[in-house]
C-alpha cells in the first residue's frame, strides 16, 4: 500500500512525497523517523545531481597556487575563474581563503569540459583532485575530494564521517577551542562555535540564486 503525503512535508521536496506508509507509519521511535526523513532527502539529492542544466557546458576545472607555501587549492565553476576568485574572497566559506588572504597566489585554468550535470562536473573535479592530492599530498587544501560519495552512496559517506571523526577527535577538541573572529562582524568566538554562527551571522552577504557558483 501507498500514501501520498501533502505537498511540502519532509522538506518540501515534492518529486518523493510518496512513500509506503506501511513503512512511515509503523516507526515509532525518533531514530527510525529520521532514517526515513533522510532517505527522501537523499533520493531528491541524487536526483538533482543528474538534473541536465546548460550553465554546466562552461565547466571550468581551476586551481591555485600559493607562491609563499606552494599550498594548492582546486575548484569548478562554470563562470569566469576572477569572478569565482572574487566570491571565494567575498563568502570566505571555503580553505582557497587561506591562499588568497596571503595575496602572494596564482589562479589559472586546469580544463574547460563541457558537462551535463552537476554529477558530472563533480566527477570532473574529483579526478583532479585526485591528481593533485598524489602530487601535492598535504599541500592540496581541499577538505574532500568531490564526487567520491556521488559515486559510491550515502553508506560510504556515512562511513568515512565516522572514521574521519574518530582518527581526529582530539585534534577537533583542541582546534574547536582556539578563538575565530567573524570577518563578517567581528565578533570574536571559538571555532567549534563558527559554523552555527556562519548560519545565523545578521551581517552575512547574500549571494542570489543566479551568482551561486557551482
Amino acid at each position: 500500500m501507498r500514501h501520498t503525503e501533502p505537498t511540502g512535508q519532509y522538506g518540501g521536496y515534492g518529486e518523493y512525497r510518496s512513500v509506503r506508509s506501511d513503512y512511515l507509519l509503523k516507526k515509532t521511535n525518533r531514530g527510525d523517523r529520521y532514517e526515513a526523513h533522510y532517505h527522501i532527502l537523499t533520493m531528491n539529492q541524487q536526483s538533482k545531481l543528474d538534473t541536465v542544466d546548460p550553465k554546466y557546458q562552461q565547466t571550468l576545472i581551476y586551481g591555485i597556487q600559493c607562491m609563499t607555501t606552494g599550498e594548492m587549492y582546486v575548484g569548478s565553476t562554470h563562470r569566469t575563474l576572477d569572478e569565482r576568485i572574487d566570491e571565494h574572497i567575498r563568502l570566505r566559506d571555503c580553505r582557497a581563503i587561506q591562499i588568497l588572504d596571503r595575496d602572494n597566489y596564482i589562479p589559472y585554468e586546469i580544463q574547460r569540459w563541457p558537462c551535463n550535470t552537476k554529477r558530472e562536473v563533480l566527477t570532473l573535479e574529483g579526478g583532479w583532485q585526485r591528481a593533485y592530492k598524489a602530487s601535492f599530498g598535504d599541500f592540496l587544501l581541499n577538505e574532500r575530494i568531490e564526487g567520491s560519495f556521488q559515486r559510491d552512496g550515502p553508506e560510504a559517506q556515512r562511513a568515512y564521517t565516522k572514521q574521519y571523526r574518530e582518527e581526529r577527535k582530539d585534534e577537533r577538541k583542541v582546534y574547536n577551542k582556539k578563538p575565530w573572529t567573524c570577518n563578517w562582524c567581528d565578533k570574536t568566538m571559538t571555532t567549534g562555535a563558527r559554523p552555527r554562527h556562519k548560519k545565523r551571522c545578521t551581517l552575512k552577504p547574500v549571494v542570489h540564486e543566479a551568482q551561486k557558483g557551482v
